[in-house]
């Protein structure tokens, strides 16, 4: 349904046009005729307009959805009229739009820092967002006990499990919950109804690190020649099959059916442990990875252990996605759980329009995608869009290729980030519950570490 050349293009201004090319209104219509409400009756504004309007609303950053909805599309409509549309299509309507429009963006001539010896690197983790306290959201919303302290938390949470293709922060898929689901749950729905793409290697910590999980998706990887690389808790049972030629074994895993004790099979895995030592740090950092990668030779242990460091990239994203696209405190605007999940996939959405914008200027400095700053591609393309959607009609074709040009001579010099040095901050806590020491003056350091492998 979605092009997948649409990352070729060249820097979007007119917004409706390049969502257009993410989500047409045939497949929209489509998608709506399939699972959307039937309703009744003609709406000021169609049903591809509202979907590319909430989108332009996340995107905008500021003003009400009313005033965004007619800066996009000329349509003078309340903010009632438009929550009550919200309430009527529902975010599962949404959901099923996303694997229709989310597609991995990186080409490995183009993104080399994107692969891994040919393999598409994706992350997943899950992230909470703030509800308000509305009556409907305490109606339905469960407000989850924190793990330290005690009392009844200030919010309820919207938990989400993003997909995320890492070297470009695109999100390719989410699943979302407010009633208690755990992240484990919200990813097995994300694997449950998501084809992976080909030759993919997921990273993932430790508390996804679980041969139940990894069993469920051995036919995904299977069917799209893709791996995993998950770092596993140290008390995970396993049987020794052979030590290869680097020190790692191959081991093989049982497999428990998750509530029960019955075993449902064996995983065949590569383990490596190894301790990371920091300096100033009193101990090392002990991990233990388990791998579907078996050749030694073709992934060195060495390797995939530095590899593993880039799932901290998920952790960036989250802080583009709530920080600079969302920005209000980390808390969702939405007046129902419904809505607020409406809200997320819809900041995903335009963070996948970011992530194409962001391709372009990295292209035009020469420099990987992610050294060009997320904010100020926002910034600038947001600012670019409102004066096409308002004035567009007043500005002739070379003017407004020159507009572009110079806003991306501006980009390729000020959107550039520092190459990032490795850096260690105390693990400390500004207001502590407990077992973390106080944060009294913020400070990092340089980052020396030492990997010793361990392998027993």
């Amino acid at each position: 349904m979605s092009d997948p050349s649409i990352s070729h293009l060249p820097f979007f201004s007119d917004f409706s046009r390049r969502f257009s090319e993410l989500l047409s209104e045939a497949s929209c219509q489509l998608i709506f005729a399939l699972h959307g409400p039937r309703g009744g009756g003609t709406s000021k504004l169609t049903r591809w307009q509202w979907i590319m309007a909430r989108v332009y609303h996340e995107f905008a950053r500021s003003g009400t959805f009313s005033a965004n909805v007619k800066t996009i599309t000329r349509v003078a409509i309340s903010d009632s009229a438009l929550s009550q549309r919200a309430l009527s299509i529902g975010w599962k309507l949404i959901d099923e739009i996303l694997p229709a429009v989310l597609r991995p963006l990186a080409e490995p001539a183009r993104h080399p820092g994107a692969f891994h010896r040919g393999y598409r690197l994706l992350a997943f983790d899950g992230t909470r967002f703030n509800l308000r306290n509305t009556p409907a959201i305490n109606a339905e919303a469960i407000k989850q006990r924190g793990n330290k302290g005690d009392g009844v938390p200030a919010f309820a949470h919207l938990l989400g499990v993003v997909l995320v293709e890492l070297g470009l922060h695109q999100p390719l898929a989410a699943a979302f919950g407010w009633q208690g689901e755990g992240e484990l749950t919200l990813a097995r729905q994300i694997f449950s109804r998501q084809a992976l793409p080909d030759g993919c290697l997921i990273l993932a910590d430790r508390l996804f690190g679980l041969p139940s999980l990894i069993w469920e998706l051995m036919p995904l990887l299977e069917k799209s020649a893709g791996a995993v690389l998950f770092r596993v808790k140290s008390n995970l049972k396993v049987s020794r099959v052979s030590q290869l030629t680097d020190g790692t074994w191959l081991v093989r895993v049982p497999v428990i059916k998750p509530g029960t004790r019955q075993q449902i099979g064996t995983l065949l895995l590569r383990e490596i442990h190894a301790d990371i030592h920091y300096e100033g740090a009193a101990n090392p950092l002990a991990m233990r990875l388990w791998t579907t990668l078996l050749d030694e030779k073709e992934h060195p242990a060495s390797a995939l252990m530095e590899l593993y460091a880039c799932r901290w990239e998920e952790e960036l994203f989250f802080r583009e996605l709530k920080s600079h696209l969302h920005g209000r405190n980390n808390q969702l605007d939405a007046q129902t759980p419904g809505t607020a999940a409406q809200e997320v996939l819809a900041m995903l959405l335009a963070a996948s329009l970011v992530a194409m914008q962001r391709e372009v200027v990295a292209d035009r400095a020469g420099v990987e995608i992610l050294r060009i700053s997320f904010a100020k591609v926002l910034h600038k393309t947001a600012a670019l869009c409102e004066l096409l959607a308002v004035g567009g009609d007043l500005i002739g074709p070379e003017a407004l290729a020159q507009w572009i040009e110079r806003i991306l001579d501006d980009l390729q010099t000020s959107a550039v980030i520092q190459k990032r040095k490795p850096r260690s901050c105390p693990r400390t806590l500004r207001q502590p519950i407990k077992d973390w020491p106080k944060t009294k003056i913020a400070s990092s350091r340089p980052l020396l570490k030492t990997i010793i492998f361990t392998n027993p």
